[in-house]
């Protein structure tokens, strides 16, 4: 009877003594780069009443999911191993707001949220621009969580000049909701002018967008229309091209040398009837066209007087 209590006695004390010893086990198994046997001990040490309390615990478990994450599905766009780990960096913070973990688990957290805002990067094409939109939304969430006055303007602006570009994109592959596609385009644009008046492209890409959408117009044009007809149509079409104004002189002034404002601002005087203007900017793009011609001749008169 002592010779079996003495051996269960035993067999307490092995156990309480690997209970224990699992968090530290976990951890040298993660130094060892043995991931799979650290995540089977700190799963464990995660359930075990003595380390479920702990800010260390669910730090290194998600340290440890962080590393599996980068090994397994790194390149998984909904890879659930980064959110758990994610949520035990989050439980660590939870315990201990203030100790030596909390750091660590906010620069992991930080780490994750440019995960995300890469994959938005990378989504921003007519097939994926909605993992993009989700993507970047939680970039934001995640970063707002341990910075809580992070400033996201510049962010902002590019996403959403990204988006812009991927839905104008859309509606020349959609052609029957290319207008849908288009308002979508249109209204990111003026969000990131809301944050960046002076974006030249923002302003530059509204501005054509409502000049290609006049130019359309008058290329569909039935020339059979009756006077009204024609005189509304006129009248649309006017509209379309003054909606388009602002934002190409708005461009240009940003760079008054780029053709593509030049050229749009040319056809948007045209297309308003006003002659003057219209040759005032033909008469720019021309001179683009031969200043290389005289800087290069300026440069060899230079050179003939030395």
């Amino acid at each position: 009877m002592k010779k079996i209590f003495y051996i269960a006695f035993l067999l307490f004390c092995t156990n309480l003594v690997f209970g224990q010893n699992k968090l530290a086990n976990a951890i040298y198994s993660l130094k060892e780069n043995q991931l799979d046997k650290a995540k089977e001990l700190i799963d464990a040490a995660a359930e075990d009443s003595l380390f479920i309390n702990k800010a260390s615990t669910w730090y290194y478990r998600g340290f440890i999911y962080k590393d599996l994450f980068k090994r397994d599905e790194k390149s998984d766009k909904e890879s659930a191993l980064r959110e758990t780990s994610i949520k035990y960096f989050k439980k660590s913070i939870s315990l201990e707001k203030e100790g030596p973990y909390a750091k660590g688990c906010e620069n992991a957290i930080k780490y994750f949220a440019e995960t995300f805002y890469n994959q938005a990067a990378l989504s921003t094409n007519p097939s994926d621009y909605t993992i993009a939109i989700n993507s970047f939304s939680r970039y934001k969430e995640l970063i707002k969580s341990v910075m809580p006055n992070a400033d996201f303007t510049e962010k902002n602006t590019n996403f959403s000049l990204a988006l812009a570009a991927t839905y104008s994109r859309i509606s020349s592959i959609d052609t029957n909701n290319a207008s849908v596609y288009l308002d979508k385009a249109i209204k990111l644009y003026k969000k990131a002018l809301i944050l960046d008046s002076n974006n030249f492209s923002a302003n530059y890409n509204i501005g054509i967008i409502y000049y290609n959408k006049g130019v359309e117009i008058v290329n569909k044009m039935d020339y059979g229309l009756d006077l009204l007809e024609l005189t509304m149509l006129q009248d649309q079409l006017f509209e379309i091209f003054r909606t388009s104004l602002p934002f190409m002189k708005k461009a240009h002034d940003l760079n008054p040398n780029r053709r593509e404002t030049l050229t749009g601002l040319q056809g948007i005087y045209f297309s308003m009837n006003d002659a003057e203007k219209s040759e005032l900017f033909k008469k720019k793009i021309e001179a683009l066209d031969i200043k290389p011609v005289e800087d290069e001749r300026q440069e060899i008169d230079s050179l003939n007087k030395q």
